[in-house]
């Protein structure tokens, strides 16, 4: 059976692996655990979202992005070459009344918003590249590491799921093969 590289599919390899249907509601944690761990070994990756604000809005939420850092946002208008807006610090640019194409964008304390100079003329696409942190959730449903090297993601949920039950050659092996993935 393939291995269905989404937070779902994860889950239901895990269980398979470990063979324990008592340790079902514990999945979701060790899915986490492996993910600290890739978070502390692997470099974060940059990736694209494609995102659209709303006409009238100086704001795009982006609460469903495990961002590390933003690298850059550009605006992909239909029917135009895409064009970079340029990044400010929270704060340290006017903020316009009047709806427009924005020039600048910041993102929130929280990172948790994009943040522009003005609202929004019309419902701009947009493209946001940022580096990404490894963080699976019921809403981030998979990412490249999973799509791409579904066995790494893999490795490192056994080691911890082997070391939750208490059988450490179980994870010292996924340990292991997590080190020469």
């Amino acid at each position: 059976m393939a291995f269905t590289a989404t937070y779902a599919g994860l889950q239901t390899e895990i269980a398979s692996w470990i063979a324990r249907s008592d340790l079902t509601s514990y999945i979701p944690n060790m899915i986490t655990m492996g993910e600290a761990y890739l978070n502390r070994e692997l470099p974060a990756i940059e990736t694209d979202a494609t995102l659209t604000g709303t006409q009238d809005s100086r704001r795009i939420d982006i609460t469903s992005i495990t961002m590390t850092e933003p690298v850059a946002l550009f605006l992909a208008a239909s029917g135009e070459d895409e064009f970079e807006i340029l990044p400010r610090t929270d704060g340290s640019f006017t903020y316009l009344s009047a709806s427009g194409v924005p020039k600048y964008y910041a993102i929130d304390a929280n990172s948790t918003a994009i943040d522009f100079d003005c609202p929004l003329l019309s419902a701009y696409p947009f493209r946001f590249r940022y580096r990404q942190r490894y963080a699976l959730s019921d809403s981030t449903t998979t990412n490249w590491l999973l799509t791409n090297h579904p066995d790494v993601y893999l490795a490192a949920s056994l080691s911890f799921a082997g070391a939750f039950v208490k059988n450490f050659a179980y994870a010292d092996m996924f340990s292991r093969m997590l080190s020469e993935s």
